[in-house]
């Protein structure tokens, strides 16, 4: 839920991912504004740049 680069919140992926603690979260540090795409993000985002014909 936390950046590893500023340590503040990320944004949301789903809304589903709103919450109480999350609101807490960022109340008391604060919502990132990196653009930095967390690591699962990175690994979905690659497999979308993949040809279509290649294997997975």
């Amino acid at each position: 839920m936390l950046c590893l680069t500023c340590h503040r919140v990320r944004p949301a992926l789903d809304r589903t991912d709103y919450t109480a603690e999350r609101a807490l979260l960022i109340v008391s540090r604060g919502l990132c504004a990196c653009g930095t795409p967390a690591p699962a993000e990175r690994a979905r985002s690659a497999e979308d740049r993949k040809p279509a014909g290649a294997p997975k």
